[in-house]
């Protein structure tokens, strides 16, 4: 079904034309969109691994997960090419599409697109399609599932016979975007930990992480940056303890958890602020917030706990205890 090496090279040619596109467009472009050629690559790698690890699914579907990682984001490049932004909101507000997987899905639709791709007639695409359209947060409510529902359905029955037996289609698909979603953010912190992105911009006048962040974060509970700045409460070293709350509040599967505490994650990140860190301007500083080593300690406790009280798949209760438990730890 699946020549995955040949796809990844015909990725990368892809990936290089429309960054043709986009220089020829404006002149230039970031290194936040040549990152997503890499990015792509890199997922392709992590999401079969988390599927793996998961011990869940079928061998059978190892290559079509390194499918979905590898084109989970081919929207982005479009995306800019648009709209000269990476922003989902601007893109939404611009053209009415409401995100860069929605613009991945209509793009894998169009014939042009699936032959420079390798996917023509890949009896595989209708999935994948619905994959890249729905990974972002606006996910379509029929793809939202808890994977303890899945059993042993996708041990049993082989990725070809669920394609071809229909009937747990849409429980693949919710399936699959909940892996998908976590490999990005591992890949994330993958990324902080190699300097590939930045884990904070030094600023003067918003250096320490503020209360109303650290609340959210002790509480293991979503952080959205857009209504912060909103109120006032954001601040760029807040940045640094939404992504150490990303897997203890995200993380659906424990063997992910497993790995993150086993290479060392939160504290390598926790290392890199010790570190001088140099702004647009090229001042430098060391980060000395306090509450970046608690942020460290804590989400490290946190993950401990997490781990302890679920089994392969983490349920919400399983979280609320390990969150009860971890706090009544933490006050002591």
């Amino acid at each position: 079904m699946f020549d995955v090496a040949n796809l990844r090279t015909l990725y990368i040619k892809y990936g290089r034309i429309q960054l043709g596109n986009i220089e020829r467009l404006f002149g230039r472009y970031g290194d936040e969109i040549k990152l997503k050629i890499e990015h792509g690559i890199s997922m392709s790698y992590e999401v079969p691994k988390i599927m793996m690890e998961s011990n869940l699914f079928h061998e059978s579907y190892y290559d079509s997960f390194a499918i979905d990682g590898l084109f989970h984001d081919i929207g982005r490049f479009k995306q800019y090419e648009m709209i000269g932004s990476l922003s989902d909101s601007e893109l939404e507000n611009l053209t009415g599409i409401k995100d860069h997987g929605r613009l991945g899905e209509i793009l894998l639709q169009s014939f042009e697109i699936q032959k420079q791709l390798g996917l023509v007639k890949n009896p595989y695409l209708q999935v994948l399609q619905k994959v890249v359209g729905n990974h972002t947060k606006i996910c379509n409510p029929e793809y939202r599932i808890s994977l303890s529902d899945l059993n042993s359905i996708f041990k049993e029955y082989s990725l070809e016979e669920i394609i071809n037996y229909r009937k747990w289609i849409n429980l693949l698909i919710g399936a699959k975007i909940q892996l998908v979603v976590e490999a990005d953010n591992v890949e994330l912190l993958q990324n902080i930990i190699t300097g590939k992105l930045p884990i904070v911009i030094y600023s003067e006048k918003e250096k320490w992480v503020t209360e109303e962040v650290w609340k959210l974060f002790i509480e293991n509970k979503p952080i959205f940056i857009s209504e912060m700045k909103k109120h006032g409460t954001w601040s760029n070293n807040s940045g640094v303890i939404l992504r150490f709350g990303l897997l203890p509040q995200k993380a659906n599967i424990r063997s992910t958890l497993e790995r993150i505490l086993k290479e060392d994650y939160f504290r390598k990140m926790y290392e890199k602020m010790s570190n001088e860190v140099v702004d647009k301007e090229g001042r430098k500083t060391v980060v000395n917030d306090p509450l970046i080593k608690e942020g460290y300690l804590y989400a490290t406790l946190l993950t401990e706990n997490i781990i302890k009280m679920s089994d392969i798949i983490i349920t919400r209760e399983q979280r609320e205890q390990a969150l009860e438990l971890t706090k009544k730890i933490w006050y002591k």
